[in-house]
């Protein structure tokens, strides 16, 4: 090989070895992009914290593969209840941060999570994207046979049984935007439909996160302040406090009216 040939080697070389490089550094940085299943895992563990975030359900708790699936959890009588999210898409789930498993548009403008979290309980999230998201969010709630949901003045909803035990229920609501900033929201019971509203202002950053929170333990909700008040809905007519002999129902530590349930 003379003198010419070698230099030629060793430019084509060169320039093998820089193209090599430089095909390879678009696959380097693409996986430093965070998939959109960790994005919204980072936004919904920023606003709930990781403190309570179980690393495994509790028994009887599931998480949905997918966003039509149903969440599972037990209720303080050893029941069960069902949690439908509020997708109108079928999106397979995504597991990501601590614990978090997301449902990325699932619904419109709305990415959808779950949570199990370290108190036995089970948290949905609705993360609203931009201001096109709806403002409400429709969860519905499967009860044991003559259950019902029932709206409590502090805002939370217990979850009582045909007899007046306490099963469990849905802690007050709250909701917060990108900044952290606490966002007005609510609770309505429509039937065994859980119906969070969040009202958004001029002022809101998004993407918001709003998360309803289901609790079944009664001492916990006892400590909780589920429990111990009068209700904003009666179980058996009229409004006001629970009628006596449903407030005597309630077993354990949960005895007496309930209302500071879950706030």
């Amino acid at each position: 090989m003379n003198h010419r040939q070698r230099i030629a080697s060793a430019v084509v070389a060169t320039i093998s070895a820089a193209a090599l490089t430089l095909g390879a550094a678009p696959a380097a940085f693409a996986g430093d992009i965070p998939s959109p299943a960790e994005q919204t895992a980072a936004l919904v563990e920023k606003a709930t914290g990781t403190t309570d975030i179980a690393l495994t359900p509790a028994p009887g708790t599931t998480i949905p593969q997918r966003s039509t699936g149903d969440a599972k959890a037990g209720t303080a009588t050893g029941d069960a209840v069902s949690i439908a999210l509020p997708g109108t898409k079928n999106v397979t789930g995504a597991k990501a941060g601590k614990n978090t498993t997301v449902y990325p548009g699932a619904a419109e403008a709305t990415d959808l999570a779950v949570q199990p979290t370290t108190d036995g309980g089970i948290r949905a999230l609705a993360v609203l994207k931009d201001v096109t998201a709806p403002r409400e969010q429709r969860y519905d709630v499967g009860l044991p046979a003559g259950a019902r949901l029932v709206e409590l003045d502090n805002g939370a909803v217990a979850a009582i049984a045909k007899n007046g035990t306490f099963l469990g229920g849905f802690t007050t609501p709250w909701a917060k935007d990108a900044n952290g900033k606490p966002v007005p929201t609510s609770y309505r019971v429509d039937g065994n439909t859980l119906v969070q509203s969040v009202r958004i202002a001029d002022s809101t950053a998004f993407p918001v996160v709003a998360d309803p929170k289901w609790l079944n333990d009664a001492a916990k909700g006892t400590a909780a302040g589920l429990v111990g008040g009068c209700a904003a809905g009666a179980l058996a007519g009229g409004v006001g406090c629970l009628p006596g002999a449903v407030a005597s129902g309630v077993a354990g530590g949960v005895a007496g009216a309930i209302s500071g349930l879950f706030s």
